[in-house]
Formats: structure tokens, sequence, C-alpha cells
């Protein structure tokens, strides 16, 4: 790895521990009279993003249940939630985000996304492979699908 590679995967270990801090601010924010006020207010524990490497979005393959039918899936997803970073060898552990379009199927398109769910699927990344990150709306992981009758 060469000096400019390895100060951009530093800025991306950086940026990936600032999203850690705020989530962790999310979560363990309690006040003496008011408790968890902060995570209320804000309805999620959960920062999501998206991972990009030279050649397209970071994805991960996952076996997870299906929630119409009850029946174990493999699929994909290009979502994530930090869970913890290693500063020195600048690796990252990221949990997977399941998506959902708007009637409930699973979707890889960040277009068709309406919610997100975690799942308990854990991943390893080297961030010297990684050239940016996106972060996205927590709205993604407090919206329901609710499809009612047309009549």
């Amino acid at each position: 790895m060469n000096d400019m590679e390895l100060e951009h995967s530093h800025c991306i270990c950086e940026a990936l521990i600032e999203l850690k801090t705020l989530q962790d601010i999310l979560i363990n924010s309690s006040t003496k009279y008011f408790g968890p006020l902060l995570s209320k207010i804000a309805g999620v524990d959960t920062i999501p993003f998206l991972l990009l490497k030279k050649d397209g979005l970071l994805s991960h393959l996952l076996l997870d249940i299906n929630e119409k039918n009850g029946k174990r899936e493999c699929i994909e997803s290009n979502f994530f939630r930090i869970e913890s970073i290693d500063k020195e060898n600048c690796v990252a552990i990221v949990s997977i985000l399941r998506p959902f379009d708007i009637k409930g199927n699973h979707t890889n398109s960040i277009g068709k996304v309406m919610r997100l769910i975690k799942t308990p699927a854990r991943k390893e990344v080297h961030l010297s492979s990684i050239c940016a990150i996106q972060v996205l709306d927590t709205e993604l992981l407090k919206r329901r699908i609710v499809i009612e009758p047309k009549w």
C-alpha cells in the first residue's frame, strides 16, 4: 500500500469512527431525569450506510428468514451498520441491514428501498478497499410498510 492509499484508508477509518461515535451517542446517552431521551426522540439506534469500492458497492450475501412465508432464503445487501473498528489495522466489523421495498419484498435497489431491518449477520471489512461512505436517512429504519385496501 503506497502513502496515498494509506492516507485514504485512514480517512475512511476516521469517518467510520465518527459515525460509530454518533451511533453510540444515540444508544448510550441518558439523563438523570429523562433516561434515554435522545434515543426515544430519534427512534433509532442505527445510522445506516453504503460502502463504495473501486468496482461498485460493497455487498454481502446472507441467509435470512422470509417474514412472508417463514422460509430461509439467501439475500444480498449493500446496507450496513457499524459495530466496531480496529483503528490500528483499519478494519471494521459491520452488521448487515436487510432492505425491503414498498411491498415488503427484498430489494437491493437504493431507489426502491423503503425499510431497512437489522440482522445478526456480521462482516469484517478491510477499509483499504473502500473508496467512499454514503450515510443514509435513519427514517429507513423506522418506516412501516402498510398497504391499505383500495376500497
